[in-house]
């Protein structure tokens, strides 16, 4: 009696006290920030809740308002519909450059004050496109758009080392902390029609109005400050600790023909010291890697393996310095910061940089298991 007693009252407490029926709220999924004629435009992508029998209707609808603040267009976009607005699942933030050049810290600030608001959401800025053109674009039909978006910068993250999937509460962290500045992430349009809005966009196997990712963008005190191209992406992610997985095509003969390297591991220490009141920061890169396709000429002996783990080294070095020689008095890098944690008396001192690469390319399994491994083994 008094384990069914127990029950009965875990059931009762266990409700659903702020239960919210579904088809009287409107899940956000995405939220786009501009400016347009001195006012903030904003925009929401709020899921569509549909019937079994509505399949050619979107999965999402934009609402949008202007305001002198963020905050007043997102009040006066409630007027225009009849659900209420809920934020709690927001999966995408997309601010315009020109807003982004203005501030994103602001912006930033008044999400993390928001009560529904999640810190999980990602943080974009659209490139050479408004914001509000990005998120009303379609696309697979079978996805909602800023799902679609979110998983396609979190999977490059893990797989590419073409961008870095920035959130709000790390963004909010490093723009906190002493000598460094958070990164973002970049998205474009390619080929912006206005078809690409509706589902036209998607009844084709290659829609003409796509977004696509773009490297990412460093900013300076708050501020978006400059764009980075992909090899200084890359580099970003090296000397930061970020590559998971990757893949570096090494030229291997002198046809112009090339093998590629798969990065499966790659891990970055870093080591302080100082000599003679002189900051030495040693970064050493130790990656795993595999090669996944020869196409060259050369025979695939133990010689040559060498000479393609040196370049690889190599083209590693490359992709780092070119990071360190971007133009910008933005410290997205961090590498005071490395300095400053080990010596918290550190005051914007000069150093040096010293970039150990070590690259272990092994054989087994994907030589043996290819159709060249008879040729290769020895």
């Amino acid at each position: 009696m008094k384990k069914f007693l127990i029950v009965i009252i875990i059931l009762f407490l266990s409700g659903c006290y702020n239960y919210k029926e579904l088809n009287k709220i409107g899940i956000v999924s995405s939220i786009s920030i501009d400016k347009e004629d001195n006012k903030y435009l904003v925009s929401a992508q709020v899921m569509n809740v549909k019937d079994e029998k509505e399949e050619s209707s979107s999965n999402v609808i934009v609402y949008e308002a202007k305001g002198k603040t963020i905050e007043e267009a997102l009040r006066k976009m409630t007027t225009k519909s009849n659900k209420k607005l809920y934020g709690g699942h927001l999966g995408k933030l997309v601010i315009s450059e020109e807003v982004a050049s203005e501030g994103i810290i602001n912006i930033i600030d008044l999400f993390q004050r928001l009560p529904e608001i999640k810190d999980e959401f990602t943080i974009t800025v659209s490139k050479g496109i408004s914001a509000n053109k990005v998120v009303k674009i379609m696309t697979s039909s079978g996805s909602i758009p800023a799902d679609y978006v979110k998983q396609s910068i979190e999977t490059a993250d893990l797989d590419s080392a073409l961008t870095y999937s920035s959130k709000l509460d790390e963004f909010v962290s490093y723009y906190l902390k002493k000598y460094i500045d958070p990164v973002i992430s970049v998205i474009k349009v390619d080929n912006y029609d206005e078809k690409g809005t509706t589902l036209k966009n998607n009844e084709t196997t290659y829609p003409k109005t796509k977004i696509i990712l773009d490297n990412i963008a460093i900013t300076n005190k708050g501020k978006l400050d400059k764009f980075l191209n992909e090899d200084e992406t890359i580099g970003y992610n090296f000397i930061r600790n970020n590559v998971n997985s990757m893949i570096i095509p090494i030229k291997c003969d002198n046809e112009d023909n090339y093998s590629s390297i798969s990065v499966t591991k790659s891990k970055t220490k870093t080591k302080i010291k100082k000599i003679n009141n002189k900051f030495i920061i040693n970064l050493n890169i130790n990656s795993n890697a595999v090669i996944n396709e020869y196409n060259c000429k050369n025979d695939l002996y133990e010689k040559e393996i060498k000479v393609l783990t040196k370049k690889t080294e190599n083209q590693i070095k490359k992709y780092i310095n070119k990071a360190l020689k971007v133009k910008t008095e933005s410290d997205f890098l961090g590498l005071k910061r490395y300095i400053y944690l080990e010596y918290p008396k550190y005051n914007n001192e000069k150093y040096d940089l010293n970039i150990i690469t070590s690259v272990n390319i092994s054989r087994k399994g994907e030589i043996r298991n290819s159709s060249k491994g008879d040729k290769y083994e020895h």
